[in-house]
């Protein structure tokens, strides 16, 4: 029996986490991986949308019955032809999703994760150049493996197509070779954000000087980091692209997925490649990447050689635009089910995101965003941190570039903000958080003892300051809540009876909080 016939005869939630790297393997006590999240629906509150999310029955339920049709085709002897038609299909639909096929030669790759895409933007931004700076903006705040990937390197033990590898090591090809990193912090040594001007100030800096040394450039914007920080600002990115026109790519990464289909047009139509992906915001199975190239930057634009040998070992051919003849040559044609079925999961939660009432989203964006900063900042073991204002003005159309949808925040003794817990205290909490502990309580009341047996997925501990120790968990909304605050019945007959749900739920999150944050305390 092949491996083929296994993976896809097997349980849907294998295949799930087949076709990655080991931030997909499973703790066998748990089910869960280091995120939190596991290949099935889980009964925790989603509140952790910014770092990862567990597949929704939507999702769960669009993946078998891709997973059965590729069976038969299996079963046919036409399983690779039916997985490539599969992933143009894929990626013909999240084209039209995000409108953007209204840039009639934009092209979408789709990756195993965010991170994997950063070396084929590597490439694109390469071209035909010498030697590429990579600019890396929020190195602690996007993905974990970003400056490795965008250094050429591997960032795992196990690649994708299934390869064993030291992580920091060179890809085959010799393309760490052709790269200069370069990173601009978003957080002073105290972990406050920086200004806007000095985040400016400093990508200018960088930009010139590997321009002036006869680089090619690749400038990656920030939007929305794990914090929600901006940066650099896109009319500074826009004034450095006209002064710098031969030598400075730009890549957007928008991975939280937490942008207006409008910007994005914006940005593609400025000639930016974007990074997205259906597992964060979206709330799709991780991991499932994208990148979203612009006419500008297509392989046969650019001028850019063959595809370093080493990117066999992240991608298949299947993945990569059909026009895109000669980097499609250089891989393997056995396409990589896990990433297909994945993305069948995450197109599922997409497709549903747009049918959904916009204006039941728009109210439930707005009583989060209320009721967060009431419910958690009126707790004596919680501080809310400041969070950079949206892109756009309250009030706009874009919602999710006019609205806060996520909250960093501190956890400390009760009244002891001096003493917030550091990244191994708040891991604890995070774990905690995400099963039920209330029989670690008989003797709290009722109300704490029922929040106790509530889960909540939030995101993970993310550091601010690593000289000072400062970390900070997040509680973030995505669109699988907010399908559900807009229309399902479940939680509320009206509205406001789901908005009361929302209440509730935060309520109780914070009751979890205090009892964990006097807990860990002793």
């Amino acid at each position: 029996m092949s491996l083929q016939h296994d993976l896809l005869t097997g349980p849907i939630e294998r295949l799930l986490v087949a076709g990655g790297d080991t931030r997909l393997e499973l703790d066998p006590n748990t089910g869960l991986n280091k995120y939190g999240v596991g290949p099935a629906p889980r009964q925790a509150l989603p509140f952790g949308s910014c770092t990862a999310s567990s597949p929704s029955a939507r999702a769960v339920q669009a993946a078998r019955e891709v997973q059965a049709m590729l069976l038969q085709a299996h079963q046919r002897g036409g399983l690779e032809r039916f997985a490539h038609q599969t992933l143009q299909r894929l990626r013909i639909e999240l084209a039209s999703l995000l409108g953007i096929d209204q840039i009639p030669e934009a092209r979408l790759v789709l990756t195993p994760s965010g991170t994997d895409a950063e070396i084929l933007a590597s490439v694109l931004a390469l071209g035909d150049g010498q030697r590429l700076c990579n600019i890396v903006v929020g190195p602690g705040e996007v993905g974990s493996g970003t400056t490795l990937a965008a250094s050429g390197r591997h960032f795992s033990a196990l690649t994708p197509r299934g390869g064993a590898t030291d992580s920091g090591s060179p890809l085959a090809g010799g393309l760490d070779g052709l790269i200069e990193l370069e990173t601009i912090e978003l957080r002073c040594d105290d972990g406050k954000m920086r200004s806007t001007k000095d985040l400016d100030a400093e990508a200018r800096r960088k930009v010139e000087r590997a321009a002036a040394a006869g680089h090619k450039v690749l400038l990656h914007v920030v939007a929305h980091s794990k914090t929600g920080a901006h940066a650099p600002s896109l009319a500074t990115v826009a004034k450095l692209c006209d002064e710098h026109p031969e030598a400075l790519s730009v890549m957007i990464d928008a991975a939280q997925g937490r942008f207006s289909r409008r910007g994005l047009l914006e940005v593609l139509d400025r000639g930016y490649m974007v990074l997205i992906t259906g597992s964060k915001f979206y709330g799709g199975p991780p991991f499932s990447g994208a990148l979203v190239v612009p006419p500008q930057m297509a392989p046969q634009m650019v001028g850019g050689e063959d595809l370093p040998q080493g990117a066999d070992d992240y991608f298949s051919a299947a993945e990569l635009p059909t026009e895109w003849t000669r980097w499609r040559a250089c891989l393997s044609d056995a396409p990589n089910l896990g990433l297909l079925l994945r993305w069948a999961a995450a197109m599922a939660e997409i497709r549903a995101y747009y049918q959904s009432d916009p204006e039941g989203r728009y109210a439930a964006l707005r009583a989060f965003e209320r009721l967060v900063p009431q419910i958690l900042g009126d707790s004596d073991c919680v501080e809310v941190l400041p969070v950079a204002p949206p892109r756009l003005a309250d009030g706009h159309m874009r919602l999710l570039e006019s609205k806060t949808t996520v909250y960093p925040f501190r956890l400390h003794p009760p009244g002891q903000p001096q003493h917030a817990f550091d990244k191994p205290r708040l891991l604890e909490a995070f774990k905690a958080l995400n099963q039920d502990i209330a029989h670690l309580a008989p003797e709290a009341d009722e109300a704490t003892r029922a929040a106790l047996s509530r889960s909540f997925h939030l995101g993970q501990p993310v550091v601010l300051s690593a000289k000072k120790g400062r970390s900070a968990l997040r509680v973030a909304i995505g669109g699988v809540l907010l399908i559900a605050l807009a229309q399902d019945a479940r939680l509320g007959q009206t509205m406001d009876d789901r908005v009361a749900w929302l209440e509730q739920a935060l309520g109780d999150l914070r009751l979890k909080l205090e009892w964990l944050a006097s807990h860990l305390a002793d």
